[in-house]
């Protein structure tokens, strides 16, 4: 499986050009961002993360597979995967509720125990361009 999923995202990134553009990267930040927020307010805590990965987590075991992510993604499948991929610590395409945790404890730049719509923005783009995606200016690159 693990083979699998290894060949998939170097196929995809060898072979798949991802063309986003700057309203496209609007979009997904916002599309995460809001499906995370479930209480809307623009905040997301930690409660509502966890009721997200819950219910993402399809098949009940307690991780969220690459599968499963790329399932409730807002991002293509070629780069949900490679985004995945980036925040699975282990490379062995799940995470445990701890890990996802970590994701989460990431996102938040002032340590406040919530994540401003602002910081889960910077944390996408960050993951973008550690991927190639993004250059500076906030442009995504094919």
């Amino acid at each position: 499986m693990q083979l699998l999923v290894v060949l998939s995202l170097l196929f995809g990134y060898a072979y798949c050009q991802i063309q986003v553009h700057g309203h496209d990267l609007n979009v997904l930040v916002a599309k995460g961002f809001a499906r995370l927020d479930t209480n809307k307010d623009g905040i997301l805590e930690i409660n509502e993360y966890e009721a997200v990965l819950k219910v993402d987590d399809t098949d009940g075991d307690g991780t969220i597979t690459c599968d499963e992510y790329v399932a409730h993604s807002s991002a293509p499948k070629a780069l949900a995967l490679q985004i995945f991929n980036v925040v699975d610590p282990d490379n062995d395409c799940s995470l445990t509720h701890a890990e996802a945790l970590i994701v989460l404890t990431k996102m938040d730049q002032t340590g406040d125990g919530q994540v401003s719509e602002h910081e889960f923005e910077h944390y996408y783009v960050q993951i973008l361009k550690h991927l190639g995606h993004v250059d500076h200016g906030h442009q995504v690159v094919g």
